[in-house]
């Protein structure tokens, strides 16, 4: 896979009270998902959500993972194996807002590759 470094932290912030959280961070060069997650600020029963949104178009696009909170406060998704990103690829982070309490703080964790 050659060699890697981290990339800053793509972090984001939605008070679920404003609306559901959907943050998307856009893929410049070849990278490998290390990590994304969020943390609300009281426990919350929504559905936590991250999504490959692929560069091919939405036809390509797959959810990574899926998790319903119940009176939980935070979602984490570390993959097993390998979520490799080619530029124009983006990663989607989402959670619902139905019933509009708390507000959310995470990021996304990636490396790029190179060599």
């Amino acid at each position: 896979m050659g060699n890697k470094w981290l990339r800053p932290d793509e972090s984001f912030t939605q008070n679920l009270a404003d609306g559901a959280l959907s943050y998307t961070t856009v893929i410049a060069r070849r990278s490998r998902l290390d990590h994304a997650y969020f943390k609300s600020t009281v426990a919350i029963t929504e559905v936590g959500t991250v999504t490959l949104v692929s560069a091919l178009g939405s036809a390509y696009d797959v959810v990574l993972f899926s998790r319903t909170l119940s009176s939980a406060q935070s979602f984490s998704f570390r993959p097993e194996g390998d979520v490799l990103l080619q530029a124009g690829d983006a990663i989607k982070i989402e959670c619902t807002n139905a019933n509009v309490t708390g507000t959310v703080s995470g990021a996304i964790k990636m490396s790029e590759l190179y060599g």
